[in-house]
């Protein structure tokens, strides 16, 4: 997972985001989930909050920020739905 803090009045496109990555790293370095932070938790010495981020993981009852999900049929970051999180719960969803 990675989090990403968009500048102000922009938002997220998901297919563009999936190009731009797709250039960059190889498949196996992609992250298969985008959380949205309006500003990245930091502590008290400006290291981020990673352990924090891991354990809420990939659970929007959890998160309170939006998640995406990189879906490859698509070639594109979803948004992260009751739906398609049941799909990977249960394996149907292959990520």
């Amino acid at each position: 997972m990675a989090a990403v803090v968009l500048l102000p009045g922009w938002q997220l496109d998901g297919a563009a985001l999936y190009r731009h990555l797709e250039q960059l790293l190889p498949h196996y370095a992609r992250p298969r989930f985008l959380r949205l932070q309006e500003r990245l938790a930091m502590t008290e010495t400006f290291k981020q909050q990673k352990v924090r981020l891991a354990q809420e993981g990939f659970d929007p009852e959890r998160v309170p920020d939006p998640l995406f999900l990189l879906d490859e049929a698509a070639k594109a970051y979803v948004p992260l739905g009751p739906v398609l999180l049941q799909g990977v719960l249960d394996g149907s969803f292959r990520i």
